[in-house]
């Protein structure tokens, strides 16, 4: 029987990791410990965090069920070998197969959870043979939950206690430039300066994505079901209008923007004068009676198949001192002139403080550091050429408006543009 449950386990964790993926991932390393922990919460992602869990949780069955099948197993070192064995045979799988990518972090995880399963049945198996709690191996068996618990704990604690959100510009491990060129004729001042910090009111509320659906749901009358899905750090809920079209809606938290759809395949209607007339000022009554309309908002078309309502960003919001509104709201009709697309991706930011930031040099020293994202790591001999620098502005995973130095130039030739942001605040 056990050795029944030990197959079905390793077939669904070799269909997990490997024969549900697809070959794109053809030598793949990552060699770096932690990364996905640290990756986890610069982009303070649950999905990421619940995956570390998942692949902790994952190996528990083979340190379980182990003992109970093989004597020897019994013993700590034996489950120590076998474990590290089994996932570097899936980790090794992975990269041949080019179904996934080979990374110590899965290592480390899938060890720990194997350990965790050990423990456990260690502590049954020792209490049932003393015929008593053995309170030595119950103590074992909690303190990798314990210590894991903890730690997840005393990390949302740091996060909810600190003044702004994580920058998920930030990458998961340093840029190896050893072995590449860095080239600029620009001279980077060591002068620090100030900059406002603005926040996304409607940013991480999950209250607004509930009242808004209801909103949209009075409006067309879509009746949305109570299941709300979970896509990362965004929520999704469908529904239903009485001609039995069905409707998707998508609140993304960290921004406060959401998008409403029609999920059947549809036209757009090409509108007259008059209809948009009509439909301008019928969304705009409901856009402004929900709060959701900026008075800063301008009214334009496209095309007549687009009406669109949007806010510029002004040019001195590193000055500070004045909320502003920044986006747009894009909303298109079918062939029917029913709703088949609302979009709304406009900010409404409001001023928070200025804080102090690093200088121009100071930021260039991270780059020479490799403290940035770039998604293909960098080949021996590269050149990287900078040609300019400013302050932009990004958002952090709180909702919060941060200035950030943006470089702009090339690698190699011209036509590889390149793009990247450091985050300014000290």
């Amino acid at each position: 029987v056990v050795l029944f449950f030990l197959t079905c386990w390793f077939l669904l964790v070799l269909s997990l990791t490997t024969l549900s993926r697809g070959a794109s991932y053809t030598g793949s390393i990552n060699i770096s410990f932690f990364s996905g922990y640290i990756n986890a919460w610069n982009q303070w992602s649950t999905s990421e965090f619940q995956l570390i869990i998942f692949n902790m949780l994952m190996f528990s069955p083979l340190g379980f069920l182990l003992p109970l099948l093989w004597k020897r197993a019994e013993k700590l070192k034996v489950i120590v070998i076998t474990s590290l064995a089994f996932t570097s045979s899936i980790e090794i799988i992975q990269l041949i197969s080019g179904r996934g990518i080979f990374e110590f972090d899965d290592l480390f995880n899938n060890f720990i959870g194997s350990l965790m399963g050990y423990f456990f049945i260690m502590a049954i198996l020792g209490s049932l043979r003393q015929r008593k709690f053995e309170i030595a191996s119950i103590l074992r068996a909690l303190i990798i939950p314990s210590f894991v618990s903890i730690v997840v704990g005393i990390t949302f604690l740091i996060y909810e206690l600190q003044p702004y959100g994580n920058m998920s510009i930030l990458p998961s491990e340093r840029q190896n430039i050893e072995d590449i060129d860095i080239q600029t004729e620009l001279d980077f001042s060591e002068k620090s300066a100030t900059a406002a910090i603005y926040h996304n009111i409607h940013a991480g509320s999950k209250r607004k994505m509930k009242e808004i659906a209801q909103q949209i749901s009075e409006l067309e009358d879509i009746t949305f079901s109570n299941t709300e899905h979970r896509e990362g750090n965004n929520f999704q809920m469908f529904g239903v209008n009485p001609n039995e079209i069905e409707f998707g809606y998508t609140y993304f938290t960290q921004s406060g923007t959401w998008w409403v759809n029609n999920t059947n395949s549809w036209e757009s209607a090409s509108l007259t004068e008059d209809k948009i007339n009509i439909y301008s000022q019928k969304y705009e009554r409901w856009l402004s009676k929900n709060s959701l309309l900026p008075k800063a908002a301008t009214f334009s078309t496209q095309d007549g198949n687009y009406l669109r309502w949007g806010c510029e960003e002004p040019e001195d919001i590193i000055d500070g001192g004045e909320d502003f509104c920044s986006g747009g709201i894009t909303l298109e009709l079918d062939e029917q002139e029913n709703l088949a697309s609302l979009h709304h991706f406009i900010s409404q930011n409001q001023f928070i403080a200025m804080e102090e930031i690093i200088s121009p040099r100071q930021a260039y020293e991270k780059v020479l550091d490799g403290e940035f994202y770039k998604y293909e790591p960098f080949q021996k001999g590269d050149l990287l050429v900078i040609e300019d620098w400013k302050i932009s502005y990004t958002y952090d995973t709180k909702g919060f408006y941060q200035p950030v130095y943006e470089f702009t130039g090339y690698i190699n030739d011209t036509e590889n543009t390149w793009v990247f942001n450091i985050p300014a605040v000290k």
